[in-house]
């Protein structure tokens, strides 16, 4: 297949080098000069005009900023005829506005996270439901091996931006804090950060073979009057779960504001 990256940006980087290992794929973006060294790396084709790449391309993928939308769909909505599919990674930006403004693309919406890049992603497809069952199919294997791949409406498309793409970001900032305390206790750096990342790769594959619920694994750790029930009394008084809720909250509200 032929794809058409419009947008360069970290997550169409990393779909076009992905896509680029069975598919041919031409570039568009405004930083040329970036987007050609990508090209040159991937073995793809850059095109400066976003149309005249959409007009050669079986699938478009739309990576660019929720705000440059209309004004890219102005440039190329007549290369969409009938047919050819438009792939759209835009948060915010539900089926019903993309068929509006591409009234004759088969649309297919999709919320990757950036996870994606080291083969663990979560992506999420949303498809308008004019793709047949073999194109649909086509479209999955676009994504296989970058994570688990899997359907849902679009509906529930902006739960999933908080839920796995935004996410990620906080679990960052309780890492963060982790290897600090560790510096604190008189760790180096780089010793804190290899022991939290040995840590919560422990945690989770214990979570994930194990088959249990984290609550029972949590009290296997929690011994009566020790110190981890102790640490696990300070996160509850300082709310950290409910912030962790709140967080996530948070980012759904938002994205349900910006489909608005």
């Amino acid at each position: 297949m032929k794809i058409a990256v419009i947008g360069c940006g970290v997550m169409g980087s990393a779909l076009a080098r992905h896509f680029a290992k069975r598919h041919q794929v031409l570039l568009s973006d405004r930083e040329v000069a970036k987007s050609k060294k990508l090209a040159e790396e991937i073995q793809g084709v850059f095109i400066e005009d976003p149309a005249e790449a959409a007009q050669a391309a079986e699938a478009i993928l739309l990576a660019i900023k929720p705000k440059d939308l209309f004004s890219l769909s102005e440039e190329i909505s007549s290369s969409l005829p009938k047919g050819k599919i438009l792939l759209s990674v835009l948060a915010g930006t539900p089926l019903p506005a993309l068929r509006k403004l591409f009234p004759f693309a088969s649309i297919v919406r999709l919320m990757p996270n950036l996870a994606l890049t080291v083969g663990e992603g979560v992506i999420g497809i949303a498809e308008d439901g004019t793709l047949s069952k073999d194109k649909s199919q086509e479209i999955f294997s676009l994504f296989s091996g970058l994570g688990l791949v899997f359907s849902l409406p679009d509906a529930q498309m902006e739960a999933l931006t908080a839920f796995s793409a935004s996410s990620p970001a906080f679990f960052y900032v309780i890492l963060e804090a982790m290897i600090e305390a560790g510096i604190d206790m008189g760790f180096s750096a780089q010793e804190a950060r290899e022991i939290t990342i040995q840590t919560c790769e422990g945690a989770l594959a214990l979570l994930k073979q194990s088959g249990k619920h984290p609550a029972e694994l949590k009290w296997q750790i929690s011994s009566p009057g020790g110190t981890t029930i102790a640490g696990i009394k300070a996160l509850e008084q300082s709310a950290v779960r409910s912030g962790v809720w709140g967080a996530l909250l948070a980012a759904y509200h938002k994205g349900k504001e910006m489909a608005r």
